[in-house]
């Protein structure tokens, strides 16, 4: 009895929730596109490039709107299942409240899982694909953009710092690359200009001189041109800030490494990282939480319960991103930050289920 129950409720769940996340995921894919409208009518990519692009960004949409589309199916399934008298039924034959709503809520314990799995696998992969398309072919601004005294990273230990750095000639002017090795800075290339060949895959550096710093002191050798070992294409040198959207759990922590290596604040990295194991449980504090909030609203609309899943789901996106500010901004701790806005909901949802005895 308690199996057929439990895929009875198990099946009113996943209706709404696959209705939701399609939904919502479409209503937000839409208001992005529509963003970025004037930019696309001005592209000169072509019309593959851009919807690949687009539909390219839904995967990353959707991982973001099933929290959203949990709160709703959670709503419907209890609000359903109480306005249809099966709730009352249940009660006459000696079944106690939370027979019903826990199906509901290992429903929701399915999802995390898989919005982490998910997160881990297509949406990163896809959403920097489709970011990659949409800064380098739909709306390239490297090709109008001049980077002065920039830092940049050009590989796993090699650092570079010019004076100019022109994307779209492939050149850097006044730039200085530096190698580490296991005690620091094992070589650097200082020269006046380095220019990037397509056909030698590598930069060569012009008119400069290579230092080699060893125990016994630094030696330093002047050249006309020297071939590098930076193999970083122009475009991929561009600096941009590490998105971490775009990275698997495991990229952010290997990136979060190397930032401190270089000296730089990776607390961001940090709540990123903490994020990516919290933002999967947003659907299971939402679902408990949405459980007494159902009961209270049994005899609300479809529409009434839209709007309520909707307008608690954008109150705890605003909590995750006071959160993230405040672990970022160094206020809370990086743990704390990402944390905070499932403590709150996560604790409110236990008051209310308690004062209910379910």
């Amino acid at each position: 009895m308690t199996t057929i129950f439990g895929r009875y409720m198990a099946l009113r769940f996943l209706k709404p929730f696959m209705y939701g996340l399609a939904l919502f995921s479409v209503l937000i894919f839409l208001g992005d596109t529509f963003d970025k409208m004037n930019h696309i009518v001005k592209s000169k990519a072509s019309m593959w490039l851009i919807l690949e692009c687009l539909w390219l960004s839904v995967p990353y949409w959707a991982v973001r709107v099933i929290p959203m589309a949990t709160l709703l199916a959670t709503f419907v399934a209890i609000g359903g299942f109480v306005n249809s008298g099966e709730w009352l039924a249940t009660q006459s034959v000696g079944l106690e409240t939370k027979r019903f709503w826990k199906p509901v809520l290992w429903c929701a314990v399915g999802v995390a899982a898989f919005a982490f799995v998910a997160q881990e696998t297509v949406s990163p992969w896809a959403w920097a694909r489709s970011r990659r398309l949409w800064r380098e072919t739909v709306h390239p601004e490297w090709e109008w953009t001049k980077y002065q005294n920039v830092a940049l990273i050009g590989g796993p230990d090699q650092f570079v710092e010019a004076w100019l750095f022109l994307p779209k000639d492939g050149k850097l002017e006044r730039p200085t690359l530096e190698s580490f090795g296991a005690k620091g800075v094992a070589s650097q290339l200082d020269a006046k200009y380095a220019l990037w060949s397509p056909s030698a895959g590598r930069w060569i550096f012009h008119d400069g001189v290579e230092r080699v710093f060893t125990d016994e002191g630094v030696t330093e050798t002047p050249f006309k041109v020297r071939y590098s070992d930076l193999r970083t294409p122009p475009l991929d040198l561009v600096p941009r800030s590490t998105n971490p959207d775009e990275l698997t759990l495991r990229e952010v922590r290997t990136q979060t490494g190397r930032v401190g290596r270089f000296g730089g604040s990776a607390r961001e990295l940090e709540v990123a990282t903490h994020a990516k194991l919290a933002y999967p449980l947003v659907s299971v504090v939402l679902c408990a939480l949405g459980i007494p909030i159902a009961l209270r609203l049994r005899k609300s609309s479809m529409v009434v319960s839209f709007c309520s899943a909707l307008g608690l789901s954008f109150l705890y996106l605003w909590f995750i991103e006071v959160g993230r500010a405040l672990g970022v901004s160094g206020s809370v701790p990086p743990v704390v930050g990402a944390w905070l806005a499932n403590a709150v909901f996560g604790s409110l949802a236990v008051v209310l289920i308690r004062r209910w005895d379910l």
